[in-house]
């Protein structure tokens, strides 16, 4: 009997999770990701002769492989195949294979199921691109003389070659394939739409109920992946929570602790659920019971843009709309609007390569993925302790919305709970001066962006913490590593986008940055002081161009008059003790850097749009 390494990965990850122009798109392809390698898990585990690696899956934890468990599993499966010979091996991964397109099927025909008029789909369409549309690739090795390690080494190796040898199966055969001449879906622009066209042709449009059960925009298309999205995972779909929700909590949490009755504008929100208009907020263990609703008409700018699309079809949805509007408008008078912005958050472990290739068997890899899966388990309490819901946590990977207020702690935590999970089998594995770590990128985006350009800003803030952007030469210290750091995209609606960098180690900067984001929440410094520091940037960049101590003494001294003159919110003059810690981090970094880390700590502040100026 031989023994084989098997690494599988599950795709495309792209279509999956980054294809979203709705907080539901984003939830769901990360949920069906999970789904379809859940699947193929499961039937390694069960599969006489398997040893499961990844995911770690204890025996009396056999309930997490059910379909639609909370268990999160990463894309990349891995495991050791006892097996007489190759043609047992593939007979396995056929096995694994069909497993996951099982699964896909399943779903899409549950959600085919549950469409109210399903003479809106192209079913031939439909059809084809359910079989075509998952991918699973496989790779696999023989562990010879118990070289367990190279085994490895060799089929991520033949599997990166795979992966990077798609089969590009084209779905049209013909050029001049009429019924193929149709719009693409909205999500990717990659597959067409299998939705009717929305005019009447041929005596046939898309009817308003399946309109509205795909909350479709006008002129929206979407591609058989899509409707399982929009449509998908039954009553799981109750854990999904608006990104509006999460914008909204600070100010909805303000109004509770300044014990404002909210009933009226509750019953009202509940009126406009049962028109169809709104839905309610039932998961994430229920955090968000005090207001149970979706948020987005908390906003001036939704509840309009609501009444006028619903103007002329349903008077009765207008009459409640107004009515929310006319209760919500003392509360904005009063307290503020609620903050349109919000963060999501995407994490990666750094060194886990190195950590994976010291291990030499596969009890020790076992022990890592062990470590990794307790890491992935814990990742949607510590978010929901910061009131952000968990989108994915598979292994090393994060990906969540958090509100604004709480999104630094939340990185904070989440990087230390990593560096807890994986001590001991690092140190076990002799890696105590380089164990692995996490990196987190944060995007702050705007209500109205969409979920697909703010995955993407997360990308490349989860990239700028990775230090990619740094030169090996350029790592002169700890405040400019590669790796182990928080990466903040900050993207304004309307103006440029800000980068900021901390390592975790860099303990001053984050101290000092965790500093300024309180100076805000106590209204200790105006808002305007990071643009005036700007400023003074700016106005000296040019002068003594050959002696940088006289340029640098000139920037302090007018960083000094500056905050001397400031007055904040209340009109008070700046603490003295403030001004000083304000100068000292100009002498840390340089001018341009402190107003960057003042304009993001404001951000991290909000609660409401006044708090951003709006």
């Amino acid at each position: 009997m031989n023994q084989y390494v098997v690494i599988l990965s599950i795709g495309p990850v792209q279509s999956m999770i980054a294809s979203a122009r709705r907080n539901r798109d984003l939830w769901s392809g990360s949920w069906l990701l999970s789904e379809l390698a859940k699947a193929g898990a499961k039937e390694l585990y069960e599969t006489s002769g398997v040893e499961l690696i990844f995911p770690y899956i204890k025996d009396e934890s056999q309930d997490d492989l059910k379909v639609n468990s909370d268990f999160s599993v990463g894309n990349k499966l891995q495991a050791v195949i006892e097996a007489n010979n190759k043609s047992e091996v593939e007979e396995i991964i056929q096995k694994v294979k069909n497993a996951v397109l099982n699964r896909f099927r399943q779903e899409a025909q549950s959600v085919f199921n549950r469409l109210k008029n399903q003479n809106d789909i192209r079913k031939d369409i439909w059809y084809s691109q359910i079989e075509d549309f998952v991918e699973v690739q496989s790779a696999w090795a023989k562990i010879v003389d118990g070289e367990y390690t190279n085994a490895i080494a060799l089929a991520s190796k033949v599997l990166a070659a795979r992966k990077a040898t798609r089969e590009f199966n084209p779905l049209a055969t013909d050029p001049y394939q009429t019924e193929l001449m149709i719009p693409k879906s909205s999500l990717d622009g990659l597959r067409e739409t299998v939705l009717k066209e929305d005019e009447v042709k041929n005596g046939q449009k898309i009817s308003k109920q399946t309109r509205r059960q795909l909350s479709l925009a006008k002129s929206e298309q979407l591609d058989a992946v899509g409707v399982i999205k929009r449509l998908g995972f039954g009553e799981k779909v109750r854990q999904f929570t608006p990104i509006s929700r999460l914008m909204a909590n600070a100010w909805i949490e303000n109004l509770i602790a300044e014990q404002v009755d909210l009933t009226g504008v509750k019953d009202t929100c509940e009126q406009l659920v049962q028109l169809g208009v709104i839905t309610r907020v039932t998961g994430n263990e229920n955090i968000y019971k005090d207001f149970a609703y979706d948020a987005q008409l908390l906003y001036p700018s939704r509840i309009d843009a609501e009444i006028g699309q619903w103007q002329g079809h349903d008077d009765a949805v207008v009459d409640w709309l107004k009515l929310l509007k006319k209760q919500l408008v003392p509360l904005w008078k009063q307290y503020g609007e609620p903050c349109a912005y919000g963060a999501l958050l995407l994490a990666d472990g750094d060194r886990m390569g190195e950590l994976l290739d010291k291990a030499k068997n596969q009890e020790q890899h076992q022990a890592i993925t062990a470590a990794l899966s307790g890491f992935a388990e814990s990742v949607a309490e510590t978010m929901r302790n910061h009131q952000g819901h968990c989108i994915y946590a598979g292994g090393d990977d994060v990906l969540g919305f958090v509100p604004l207020n709480t999104a630094y702690q939340c990185a904070d935590e989440l990087r230390s709970s990593f560096a807890d999970r994986l001590r001991d089998i690092s140190e076990d594995l002799g890696m105590q001066d380089s164990q692995p770590t996490l990196s987190v990128g944060i995007a702050i985006c705007h209500l109205m962006t969409p979920l697909g350009i703010i995955r993407e800003l997360a990308g490349r803030a989860e990239k700028y913490a990775k230090g990619d952007h740094i030169s090996k030469g350029d790592e002169k210290n700890l405040t400019n590593k590669r790796r182990n750091a928080l990466g903040i995209l900050l993207s304004v609606r309307g103006g440029s986008d800000i980068y900021l960098r901390f390592n975790w180690s860099d303990q001053i900067g984050l101290d000092t940055f965790g500093m300024f984001i309180n100076f805000y929440l106590n209204n200790d410094i105006p808002s305007r002081v990071a643009y005036d520091i700007r400023e003074i940037y700016l106005r000296t960049v040019h002068f003594a161009p050959d002696d940088k101590e006289l340029r640098k003494k000139i920037r302090s001294a007018e960083l000094r008059r500056m905050l001397k003159q400031a007055r904040t919110p209340k009109g008070h003059k700046i603490c003295l003790d403030i001004v000083e810690k304000l100068v000292e981090r100009s002498e840390q970094v340089d001018l341009n850097q402190l107003a960057d880390e003042l304009i993001v700590a404001r951000w991290l502040a909000a609660k409401t749009q006044k708090d951003l100026g709006k």
